[in-house]
This record gives structure tokens, C-alpha cells and sequence, in this order.
């Protein structure tokens, strides 16, 4: 799928970003999952404190381990790793209040001028869109008077 959707050679090219980068990879990614309800395990956890926690373990899960974001027994075993109830989880993985809270988050965040995957909002004030260098990053946190973290 994700190469009928993104060229041959895509595996390669990302292979080479993360290496240059220093991030894990896995060459078993065939798809580009739904992340819906990955967004839901999200704002459960957000809610719960766990949010810090539960971010980077869904990057792992789908960059690193190759997992599918958009299957509910990943998102439970991810969610229970951080200390969320499994029920908890299940429901929240099919609340429509979720679902209405994503879809007004993607609302703002188009109003805003996000037209992509990724787009930073910093701040609740500047808007950096794609995937940039950290110097850009490095340079809205600086303009918004933040001292920025040495990666």
C-alpha cells in the first residue's frame, strides 16, 4: 500500500532520513494506518496525565516496531504500558465524544493554516507546517521566547 501510494524506493529513502537522524526504523511498514482511534488512545491519555508517556511509544510502535496504529489490540497493549486500564481504553477507542473532540481539533488546526501531516502547533501560538530541520524549530521557539532543548 504505502508503496503503490508513495514510489518504489520510499523504504530506502526513509531508512536513510531516520539512520541520518538517529532514529529507529522498521522496514516492515506496509501501510499507512488510520490513526483515528490512536488520536483517541491520545487524548485519553492527555486526560489521564499519561499523554507524555504514550506519545513517543506510538511513534516506536509504528516507526521502530512496524505495529498497525490502527489496530485496537496495539492501541490496548500501548495504552496498558503507560498505565491506562484496558478498559478505559477500549472505551475510549469507541467514544464519539473522542471522536468529536479529534474532529474539532482537525477543524482548528485547518483554520489555522495546517494543510498536512505533520503540522506543529507551538505554543497555541505559531504554526510550523511539514517536516522541517530543528533550526526552524529551534528558531520559532526562540521568537516566541522560549529557550530550546538541546536534542
Amino acid at each position: 500500500m504505502l508503496l503503490a501510494r508513495y514510489g518504489s524506493g520510499l523504504t530506502d529513502r526513509l531508512s536513510s532520513m531516520f539512520a541520518e537522524a538517529g532514529l529507529p526504523f522498521s522496514p516492515d511498514l506496509d501501510r499507512v494506518p488510520n490513526s483515528h482511534r490512536a488520536q483517541a488512545l491520545a487524548e485519553l491519555a492527555r486526560d489521564r496525565g499519561l499523554h507524555r508517556e504514550l506519545h513517543p511509544r506510538l511513534f516506536d510502535a509504528y516507526w521502530a516496531r512496524g505495529l498497525d496504529l490502527g489496530d485496537d489490540e496495539v492501541l490496548v497493549r500501548e495504552g496498558r504500558a503507560v498505565g491506562l486500564e484496558e478498559d478505559a481504553v477500549r472505551a475510549a477507542l469507541r467514544d464519539q465524544a473522542m471522536v468529536d473532540r479529534i474532529a474539532e481539533q482537525t477543524t482548528a488546526a485547518l483554520e489555522l493554516g495546517a494543510a498536512g501531516v505533520p503540522a506543529w502547533l507551538i505554543d497555541e501560538r505559531a504554526l510550523v507546517p511539514g517536516a522541517q530541520p530543528h533550526e526552524v524549530f529551534e528558531t520559532v521557539l526562540e521568537r516566541l521566547g522560549h529557550q530550546p532543548v538541546a536534542v
